[in-house]
């Protein structure tokens, strides 16, 4: 009894039909990973929120600062950040890490490359989060001469158009300015934002403008401190330039791009400041 065996061209049909179907079912799974991921960020960033939100009715409506000096349990000089102040919040420092962007930003590894004074407070390692510097001040006196003075919820005046933390990076040795914390959008060409009032959503990298649209909040001519306000492109408070560059969606590109505190269009993204105030990003002044 003789037995048929599959001829050659019908198993290369049977292999072009399944390297048709992965193409076709890869980038489905892929995405719908990625929605997955985009989902848990979203949740990670409602719980920060809400800890910021528990630290400002802990402290006489106050937000946090974003860094200043002070010192470990061993008397010794610290930077101390505003993920160390909100850790006891949270319990669970993984929170701090964006699914999408593992293991994160080396944030002790980031403070010594800027030529920090004093090394990380270490309460955390890894974060995917930045902060607007415009909105939790820092105060690095008497250290470094400069400060940025700390935000009442009261002196907000949109509290749903005001970002807290975003899907972000941190430029490897730069100094620690708010030029340097950009948005990195890493969620099919978005960014997660949480905002003053709790919530948390998905920006199109192109869309960041309209969070705070100029319209609704022009910017004053000044800043608080007497110097004229940096705003991007438009005047916008919150910015990402779309010319010349377009989108830049990868740490290599976000590390290589000219990102500086003033000219033309200013930060390659700017998502620091207070809508309707004159803080459009961190506004250094002296001690």
């Amino acid at each position: 009894m003789s037995r048929k065996g599959f001829t050659l061209i019908e198993l290369l049909v049977v292999i072009a039909i399944i390297a048709i179907l992965a193409a076709i079912l890869f980038p489905v799974f892929a995405q719908a990973r990625e929605s997955a991921r985009q989902t848990q960020c979203t949740n990670n960033q409602k719980q920060i929120a809400t800890s910021v939100l528990m630290y400002v009715q802990d402290y006489d409506e106050t937000f946090p600062m974003s860094a200043y000096f002070g010192r470990n349990n061993a008397g010794q000089l610290v930077l101390v950040a505003v993920y160390d102040v909100l850790a006891p919040y949270i319990k669970n420092v993984d929170i701090f890490v964006c699914p999408s962007y593992r293991p994160g930003i080396d944030w002790p590894q980031r403070v010594q490359a800027a030529g920090s004074p004093a090394p990380a407070l270490g309460t955390f390692r890894y974060v995917g989060y930045i902060p607007n510097l415009g909105l939790f001040g820092e105060n690095f006196c008497p250290i470094v001469n400069k400060r940025t003075p700390v935000t009442k919820i009261a002196m907000v005046e949109s509290p749903v158009n005001t970002i807290m933390l975003f899907d972000g990076y941190l430029k490897n040795q730069a100094p620690l300015e708010y030029y340097n914390f950009l948005a990195f959008a890493r969620h099919k060409e978005g960014v997660v934002i949480n905002f003053v009032d709790g919530h948390a959503k998905w920006w199109r990298w192109n869309g960041i403008k309209n969070i705070a649209p100029r319209e609704q909040f022009p910017t004053p001519a000044t800043a608080y401190n007497g110097q004229p306000t940096r705003v991007g492109a438009g005047g916008y408070y919150y910015n990402w330039r779309e010319q010349p560059e377009g989108l830049l969606a990868s740490e290599a590109q976000l590390q290589a791009v000219s990102s500086t505190p003033s000219g033309p269009n200013g930060p390659y993204n700017d998502l620091h400041g207070v809508p309707g105030t004159g803080v459009t990003d961190s506004e250094d002044q002296g001690c």
